[in-house]
């Protein structure tokens, strides 16, 4: 009788007669049986999806475990990572399930598990790169999820530098950061930064090969703007602005962690942190530690160390061709001092063309609508708050949203009031019609008696380039003859719960009859876009609750299919996180909606109005927009840059990158 080592995954031969006793692998020296080294690890012998046969630990640490495992379908050995927070759950030792812990913890495991998928979707998008490691698949089983990778044999580059006492030759460390710069290349050009670059993560493969690994702390890129990211970093290896929740990272934020690599690699020293460098910059050159080092090579290290991003090379490509000597650096310092002098004869010569530049502007301006300079005015401006908000928050971020049109418009003057979602409708009845209505106020879904004492938005159009916004040109002239100037737009989208007999990442909503059945619920409040987008009248046993007892029901799993919006989300992610995909229709057609609609009073003077209809045009400008919607709201952007940086800050969002063709804004 034949059987597999659990540690080495070789085939030996078992004496007839003895098949029910323990063996000691004759290859690698295991002996069966022998228990996992942590008491929570899954015991070698276990069998997940019915394919992959759990064997020894190759690693584990605070947030997963990852195990060598035998896939029987395929027959070759893998590498199978488990998440597993410790501190959040436990493991009966030798039972297979999870144990999750109540309350906060709670929450905060299965925000992980959502992130930890998200690595493996990442990473699973390279699959052609051999630099990269391949995910061959990734799942949700006994109450956790796994990533099925490509067995990687031999050893990580931390590994080899203690192997070889520190460091390593400079052509070799060349060759392994350029095949890094290979894996990044695809990488970046998919918006997508690795943000935890360093020894740990490069594996060195027998045969040559060079992997990077362990795509845990992978985030998408926004090249232009600061935006809120977790912080994830390796002391020594993570560049100033990764230690900010808030800042702009792209792929220099990644060269920083490579040249860091590099540094260690030459010269034995890891880089002090670059926080204590922002204080006292103490960091040698390379070839002030090691003479051997060559001069291109060691500016261009430094280069790629720069505190200040700006000076770091913009993109692998650059760096690399400097590595390989194809490229001339200049010395940090001196590239600095070039710049400033640079920018001196800049200003002046900016001096000198002022007059050619103010006439060649008022072309292309007066090839636009002209300008407004506003007349003094003081613009009344009122918005509702959900349970989810304050009073002071949507105020501020009405506030934020109009700060660059009061510096254009210094005659202007804003006053922003607050009210709750129940009072919002009759504060306006009361005041519909007279001097006291709002300038420009929040409209969705008020009644025609108080759209009454409105203006018509048309004019809102003169001051936008449509061209920045989805759906804008083409429903412009319904729009227009309306209103209310929408803000952004809803979709409807199917909430998947989650279990062990489905897999939720790969469902997709074809038809009516997939929403059918008692475990299904159509929320009221979309029930027009979902029978719009079946072309169908929904039954109404889907609607036969209200929405908190259908929510209830999906958390304790008695539903399944949860159809609302995206507008829902948040609420989802508050009170079911980590138990729910987000999952799209793929009917030909999506019916959608304009939503967070605005209006503005007639009842204002002249000087008001017009006020108004600048400044609505400023809230639809790219930076409000994200303001209103990434911060606060949960529909989708209007304006495309807005849009770009709403999908990506969310990775459940990229569904809805399939409705863009084929909404239909107009039922």
């Amino acid at each position: 009788m034949n059987r597999r080592c659990l540690n080495c995954m070789e085939v030996f031969q078992v004496p007839t007669g003895y098949e029910n006793e323990a063996f000691c692998c004759p290859f690698c020296g295991h002996m069966e049986g022998t228990p996992p080294k942590e008491i929570y690890h899954l015991y070698p012998g276990v069998t997940l999806q019915n394919r992959y046969i759990v064997g020894t630990v190759l690693g584990f640490g605070g947030f997963g475990i990852t195990y060598k495992a035998w896939d029987k379908t395929l027959g070759m050995v893998v590498a199978v990572k488990e998440y597993y927070p410790t501190g959040l759950v436990q493991r009966v030792p030798g039972d297979k399930n999870v144990i999750v812990y109540e309350g906060n913890r709670r929450k905060e495991f299965f925000s992980g598990l959502s992130r930890f998928l998200d690595e493996a979707r990442n990473m699973a998008k390279f699959h052609s790169n051999p630099n990269i490691v391949h995910v061959e698949d990734f799942f949700e089983e006994n109450n956790t999820a796994y990533i099925v990778m490509e067995y990687l044999d031999g050893i990580s580059l931390k590994g080899y530098l203690k192997q070889e006492k520190g460091k390593i030759e400079c052509e070799l460390a060349v060759e392994i950061i350029v095949s890094i710069i290979d894996a990044l290349k695809d990488i970046h050009a998919s918006s997508i930064l690795h943000r935890d670059i360093s020894p740990d993560n490069i594996f060195l493969c027998q045969g040559g090969a060079v992997k990077l690994i362990d795509f845990g702390a992978a985030r998408f890129s926004d090249e232009e703007k600061e935006i809120t990211r977790s912080i994830i970093l390796k002391p020594g290896f993570a560049p100033p602005e990764q230690y900010q929740s808030k800042s702009k990272q792209g792929p220099w934020t990644d060269i920083y962690a490579l040249a860091a690599t590099l540094y260690r690699c030459v010269t034995g020293v890891i880089p002090d942190e670059s926080v204590n460098r922002v204080v006292e910059d103490i960091v040698e050159a390379p070839n002030k530690i090691d003479a051997s080092i060559p001069e291109y090579l060691s500016t261009s290290i430094m280069k790629g160390l720069a505190l200040n991003q700006d000076m770091r090379f913009r993109n692998v490509e650059d760096f690399k061709k400097a590595l390989l000597n194809q490229k001339k650096v200049l010395d940090v310092h001196v590239e600095l001092k070039k710049r400033k002098r640079k920018r001196i004869w800049g200003i002046a010569l900016a001096s000198v063309i002022l007059v050619a530049g103010c006439i060649t502007a008022f072309g292309i301006y007066n090839s636009k609508k002209k300008a407004v300079v506003l007349d003094e005015a003081t613009v009344t401006i009122w918005v509702s708050v959900d349970d989810n908000e304050t009073e002071e928050e949507q105020i501020q971020m009405v506030k934020d949203m109009s700060e660059k049109f009061l510096e254009d418009q210094s005659a202007v003057s804003i006053e922003v009031y607050a009210f709750s979602e129940d009072e919002y409708v009759d504060k306006l009845k009361e005041v519909a019609g007279t001097k006291d209505m709002p300038d420009l106020f929040e409209s969705d879904g008020l009644d025609a008696d108080i759209l009454e004492y409105t203006i018509k938005v048309e004019d809102v159009y003169d001051y936008i380039d449509t061209d920045e916004y989805y759906y804008l040109k083409e429903y412009k002239k319904d729009i227009s003859k309306g209103k209310q100037m929408p803000m952004g737009f809803n979709v409807p989208v199917v909430y998947v719960r989650r279990s062990n007999d489905i897999d939720i990442s790969t469902i997709e909503v074809e038809s009516y009859e997939q929403i059918q059945g008692e475990d299904c619920y159509v929320s009221p409040m979309y029930a027009d876009m979902v029978n719009n987008t079946f072309s169908c009248q929904l039954d109404e046993s889907l609607q036969t609750m209200d929405d908190d007892t259908a929510m209830s029901m999906f958390a304790s799993g008695d539903i399944t299919y949860y159809v609302a919006s995206l507008y829902e989300f948040r609420r989802f992610n508050e009170e079911v996180v980590g138990l729910y995909e987000m999952r799209p229709i793929v009917t030909d057609s999506i019916s959608g909606e304009f939503a967070n609609k605005w209006s503005i009073s007639s009842e204002g003077n002249e000087d008001e109005i017009q006020a108004s209809k600048v400044l609505l045009s400023y809230m639809l400008a790219e930076g409000p927009q994200k303001i209103y919607h990434i911060s606060n709201k949960n529909t989708i952007p209007l304006n495309k840059a807005a849009y770009d940086q709403f999908i990506s800050n969310n990775g459940k969002f990229e569904i809805i990158n399939g409705y863009i063709d084929k909404l239909d804004l107009g039922k």
